[in-house]
């Protein structure tokens, strides 16, 4: 990629007001199938008697969620030797990258290729820069996938609430099952036999994944992975206590595992790889994982709309504001790689 802004990532006005319109009215449509099936004179009871005294909390939850994220950048940046950004600059490259994830097709890939491009003025060279950033993202959904399987365990167990193996089991299996293969792929003598990125695309995105897993099992027993990790907890339980203020709202309050598993489940759909972050799919995933916890449709759906609102919808216009700026970041970390030279 070129020093100057690549041209994907940085959309025009049209092209960016487009993409939140056909998401908002992707989001409305779902929201609207959704109501007539809990049924509209539920829906509009629930809304009328929401307590917006819990919206403050909402947004603050989020505000400390990207200060986090942001963290989480910075230490990605410094270690060993990185340039020191600062959380003024990771903020901008944090809110650049989910700007991308609005407006770009792909958004998974194109909030990566933001930040992989940000690494890249703070002077990586491209193999580091793109191991770094497919790092900082496997160590976030680390603490994310440790946060589901302790949730999965002690509602499985009937510690805290209950629900069906359906909900369980998945999380139960498969984050062991991957932490077990990042762990394998990762000891040392396989690590320099797998991580190179030569031959097939297939070849070389398996040997970027590993170089990646590598990446956060180096870091992690450092005071920067330290920091990064602590750092991703935050972030994720911003996130959630959004989610618990949006729910307290209409008058729902789970146990704090039901709660972490619910969010954990219909949080799946941001992960995939759907267009405009998942908008839709995470609103009805996550509205029908609430109610699979005896949660009534109607205050589900409007408080994950709530949730929904601080968590998506409000950082949308700084998010893009970040991302039509994106050339001061780059310079930023310019100035911070020369620092450091």
């Amino acid at each position: 990629m070129s020093r100057s802004v690549n041209r994907g990532l940085v959309p025009n006005g049209w092209r960016a007001v487009a993409g939140i319109v056909v998401a908002f009215l992707v989001a409305v449509g779902v929201g609207a199938l959704i109501a007539r099936a809990a049924g509209f004179a539920r829906v509009r009871d629930a809304i009328a008697e929401a307590d917006s005294t819990w919206f403050t909390v909402c947004l603050l939850a989020e505000v400390a969620a990207f200060s986090a994220y942001a963290i989480v950048v910075r230490e990605s940046l410094r270690w060993r030797g990185g340039p020191e950004a600062g959380l003024r600059v990771s903020l901008h490259v944090t809110f650049a990258s989910l700007g991308a994830t609005r407006v770009v097709a792909a958004a998974g890939a194109g909030g990566l290729a933001v930040t992989y491009w940000c690494f890249r003025r703070a002077g990586f060279a491209t193999r580091e820069a793109l191991v770094r950033v497919l790092g900082l993202n496997t160590l976030v959904y680390l603490v994310f996938g440790a946060g589901a399987w302790v949730a999965a365990l002690l509602v499985a167990l009937g510690v805290s609430g209950g629900a069906t193996l359906a909900l369980t089991l998945p999380w139960l299996v498969v984050v062991p099952l991957c932490v077990l293969a990042a762990r394998v792929v990762t000891e040392p003598a396989r690590l320099s036999r797998l991580a190179p990125v030569d031959g097939s695309l297939v070849r070389r995105a398996f040997g970027y994944a590993v170089a990646g897993a590598g990446w956060v099992r180096e870091v992690a027993p450092t005071p920067s992975g330290s920091r990064a990790l602590a750092a991703a907890a935050v972030y994720w339980a911003g996130d959630l206590v959004c989610l618990w203020a949006a729910l307290r709202s209409v008058g729902v309050e789970l146990p704090l595992a039901e709660l972490v598993l619910a969010y954990a489940t219909g949080y799946v759909a941001m992960v995939l790889p759907l267009p405009l972050a998942g908008v839709g799919g995470v609103d009805a995933a996550m509205t029908f994982a609430l109610t699979a916890f005896g949660v009534h449709l109607a205050p589900a759906l409007v408080g994950v709309a709530v949730y929904r609102l601080f968590g998506f919808w409000v950082p949308t216009l700084p998010a893009l504001g970040a991302l039509a700026t994106l050339p001061r970041v780059g310079r930023g970390l310019e100035q911070a790689a020369a620092a450091r030279a």
